[in-house]
């Protein structure tokens, strides 16, 4: 939640992100562009206009809801340098912002279903915002946190795919794709055990980077697919 210049159809200069959409992401550590005066706060920490949030150092996991206006570049300018975050902008992919902050930076995009109420800064709700928003995940861990916020919407990975076997596999998919892709190899089923060897194969980058990886399918199994029998699980 922040700042947002010209969102809706009103002149209102402060927009702020419906809080039930920023809940759905998981707990963030930092909003580097807060409302002095805000209904909710959506992280540990807030940094306001008294603080300046471009010019102190940032921290953690970080909610981007910046200003619309002529600093958005500043912003995910920002975040891109950060790479630990979610930020919430208007999806017009033509901007030099988008072109030069979030394509070459950002692991992935949710282009949100719909347009979003934004809210008054007294917390009530406002018209609908006129034009479409997206969701940028900044870094493998904000991108799971969309792709499991059940937010609706088109998500896409923006890292290059490669081919093993003839099979196409996106290094930086979320650990839920890489499972379902995973899964349907294995004709739609398969033990922990069978599922752990071929992710292995498959996403040996992924596997790498996490030494948990083990821990991390089995809760994207549970969270996500269908258990027919102890430690066997099916693609829904």
């Amino acid at each position: 939640m922040g700042k947002n210049f010209n969102t809706n159809t009103d002149n209102n200069d402060v927009w702020l992100t419906p809080p039930s959409l920023i809940k759905s992401l998981g707990n963030f550590d930092l909003d580097p562009c807060s409302p002095i005066n805000r209904p909710w706060d959506t992280a540990k920490n807030h940094m306001t206009i008294d603080d300046d949030g471009l010019l102190l150092p940032w921290f953690g996991r970080v909610w981007l809801n910046p200003p619309y206006g002529n600093q958005l570049g500043k912003w995910l300018e920002k975040m891109a340098l950060h790479q630990n975050g979610t930020a919430l902008i208007f999806a017009r992919t033509e901007t030099t912002a988008m072109q030069y902050y979030v394509f070459p930076h950002a692991e992935s995009i949710l282009f949100i279903k719909g347009r979003i109420n934004f809210h008054y800064q007294d917390g009530r709700v406002g018209d609908r915002a006129n034009a479409p928003s997206i969701l940028i995940g900044y870094n493998e861990y904000n991108s799971d946190m969309i792709e499991q916020s059940g937010i609706q919407g088109h998500h896409i990975s923006l890292r290059p795919k490669i081919f093993i076997a003839g099979i196409s596999l996106d290094q930086n998919k979320t650990w839920r794709v890489i499972v379902g892709e995973v899964l349907e190899e294995l004709n739609r089923e398969a033990t922990l055990t069978d599922i752990y060897e071929t992710v292995i194969k498959l996403a040996p980058e992924k596997v790498r980077k996490n030494q948990n990886y083990k821990a991390k399918i089995r809760q994207v199994c549970q969270q996500h697919f269908d258990r027919i029998s102890k430690a066997t699980y099916k693609l829904n």
